[in-house]
């Protein structure tokens, strides 16, 4: 479930981050934007963690202690393999860390990681902003619109970091303990894959003698009108090209042409393509169609169409 709740406030948060990177100090500049009271940086790298500070005009903390004594809510923002280091770390001061919220921002672990500042009394989370930080300087308006993903024990309306997501006036979802591997996955795939997959069909450009920015500006209308299509129409309704017109020719050139090791991701997608299709011809006679029948749908279509059933078979599906 959504929620996107707006809520005034921030001044009785105190949130201090250990790890002055990326996402870090993206998160501080924002949070200090909407109001809140960031308390400061703690890092490994003085002069990186100096710079944090600045842009937040906060502290710089030149031990965990302090950093802890002084937060109710700490984001450990280091890379993964820290994160468990850092807890580790700050349940060996013997501190009573009740009342403390203790999160990290990475989408491919879960809060059991931070299993021993739970045990001094933390309560813990994952909280992950999905967005893909290349930059210390992210455009806050940009961070505006982006959805954070929650995940920890016991949930409620009444954590302080349910209130701080209120403060911030984003849109956000709690998810549970065991979906770290999938959620992660998911965004990976809309993320980290597509970019390999638009590096990909650039190469390919680039053999007509375009350089890579000029690939680039050449399929950006390409690539942002059928983004710009999905998002306004979905996916069924955003299907062009050959597998979505049944266009045996076209197919049968791509695959004399594609590169070896490029084969098998062709004909994997397309094959997804292809299950789409069969939806979109599903609902044109009935509108309850949905994807749980997908199976069933790809059936009937390939029963019903030599086009498409030939198109199934030279990408190599297995018979149904």
């Amino acid at each position: 479930m959504l929620y996107h709740t707006k809520f005034l406030g921030g001044d009785t948060i105190k949130i201090g981050f250990i790890g002055p990177g990326k996402v870090g100090v993206s998160l501080g500049r924002y949070f200090t934007h909407k109001g809140i009271n960031v308390t400061g940086f703690y890092g490994r790298n003085l002069e990186n963690t100096i710079k944090a500070a600045k842009s937040t005009k906060s502290k710089v903390y030149c031990s965990l202690k302090n950093i802890i004594e002084e937060s109710n809510i700490l984001f450990i923002t280091t890379p993964d393999d820290t994160i468990s280091i850092i807890d580790t770390e700050i349940s060996s001061f013997n501190f009573n860390l009740k009342n403390k919220s203790i999160c990290h921002t990475s989408g491919s672990l879960s809060s059991n990681l931070l299993s021993n500042v739970k045990h001094s009394g933390a309560l813990t989370y994952s909280i992950h902003p999905i967005y893909a930080f290349s930059s210390k300087n992210t455009d806050l308006k940009e961070l505006e619109n982006i959805y954070f993903s929650i995940e920890g024990e016991n949930i409620n309306e009444n954590d302080e970091i349910i209130t701080l997501m209120k403060i911030l006036n984003n849109k956000y979802f709690v998810r549970s303990i065991n979906t770290y591997s999938s959620y992660h996955l998911a965004t990976v795939f809309v993320s980290n894959l597509v970019l390999s997959l638009l590096e990909i069909g650039t190469n390919y450009f680039k053999e007509f003698g375009l350089s890579e920015k000029e690939a680039l500006e050449a399929l950006k209308p390409l690539i942002m009108g059928n983004i710009n299509n999905i998002f306004a129409e979905g996916f069924v309704k955003s299907l062009t090209g050959p597998v979505s017109r049944g266009d045996i020719t076209p197919i049968q050139k791509h695959l004399s042409v594609l590169r070896e090791d490029h084969k098998n991701v062709y004909k994997e997608l397309s094959l997804n393509l292809l299950n789409l299709v069969a939806l979109k011809m599903s609902l044109k006679t009935d509108n309850t169609a949905h994807e749980k029948n997908k199976e069933l749908e790809l059936k009937n279509l390939l029963e019903n169409s030599n086009e498409y059933k030939y198109i199934y078979k030279i990408l190599g599906g297995i018979e149904l």
